[in-house]
């Protein structure tokens, strides 16, 4: 399987800005030679052109020449400006998928995002069914693991807050010991304040992109203990009685699928079971009969058959 990644469909605009700022550019040089000493006067076309294309060329080149291929064994590709991933399916531990988004993360904590990218759903699939699960942890130390990193978020995400409302207070504040005058009016005493104030905002707005960034970066670790703790209750937790024949799950092991039979017949039917609030599987459906197992939905094809895990 391979990454189709987004192509910008309207490159004459990459052409006409980066065309701009070379042109500033040249402008600049031409004024430089024909009178060095206008040059500091026509500096603002060389810094104007630079700035142009400082935004154009990383935006332009993103992507560029980008490829993402996926087999049975491995994964390769290269990424962004600079990203490259070459890496066998046994060494993926999780993968997620956003919208444009492919995100992969592997045993040695590394983590390639992947951005960019239309076709990450069927690629995250094809990964997470090949990899290789062991759940050897018990789910009830996956459970307290994952409570204990969304109380950690829970916390990022009020200090963020917290940081928000901070900077408009100073503001307030700023505004109440200046005596709302305006600037050109400040004393020296205004100005200290003012000092001290915007140090203050400085480090509030520090202040919350750590927090945010700290509390974006559990995103995943939860999304992927919140996959293990389910997958490893629908592979370990007993079945329901009767004659099964199959086992089943879908992709994201949000619910179980249970195959029945009879005895010395050809026809079957089904049980969904479902997680509750405690992470119990419950039945929440039973199907019809179905004359032989060929006349089942075709919704099937896309589960996940884990019949021999479960009926060892």
């Amino acid at each position: 399987m391979d990454g189709v990644f987004l192509r910008k469909k309207v490159h004459i605009w990459y052409f006409l800005l980066a065309g701009c700022g070379l042109f500033l550019i040249g402008m600049y040089i031409f004024f430089s030679i024909v009178d060095p000493e206008a040059g500091s006067e026509v500096r603002t076309f060389l810094i104007m052109g630079i700035l142009i294309l400082l935004v154009v060329m990383p935006s332009w080149l993103f992507n560029f020449r980008a490829f993402l291929h996926v087999d049975e064994d491995a994964v390769q590709g290269k990424y962004h400006w600079f990203g490259r991933i070459d890496c066998k399916l046994s060494e993926i531990t999780f993968v997620a998928a956003r919208v444009n988004t492919l995100i992969i993360q592997l045993r040695d904590g590394r983590t390639h995002t992947i951005m960019g990218i239309a076709n990450p759903w069927p690629i995250a699939s094809f990964i997470r069914r090949r990899i290789p699960f062991e759940g050897k942890t018990r789910p009830e130390v996956l459970i307290e693991k994952r409570n204990n990193l969304k109380a950690a978020r829970k916390k990022g995400l009020i200090s963020v807050c917290s940081g928000v409302a901070l900077m408009f207070i100073l503001i307030f504040v700023a505004v109440f010991l200046t005596g709302e005058r305006e600037m050109y009016e400040f004393s020296q005493s205004d100005w200290i304040v003012f000092t001290i104030i915007g140090v203050m905002e400085i480090a509030t707005v520090v202040a919350i992109f750590y927090f945010a960034n700290q509390t974006g970066h559990k995103n995943i670790p939860i999304e992927k203990l919140q996959y293990e703790i389910q997958r490893g209750i629908i592979e370990t937790q007993p079945l329901l009685p009767g004659y099964i024949v199959g086992v089943y799950a879908d992709e994201n092991y949000t619910c179980r699928i249970i195959l029945f039979g009879y005895p010395h017949d050809n026809a079957v039917y089904y049980v969904v079971q479902e997680f509750v609030s405690d992470y119990t599987l419950t039945k929440t459906y039973a199907s019809e009969t179905y004359e032989t197992r060929n006349d089942l939905p075709e919704s099937f094809e896309t589960l996940v058959d884990i019949t021999s895990k479960v009926l060892r």
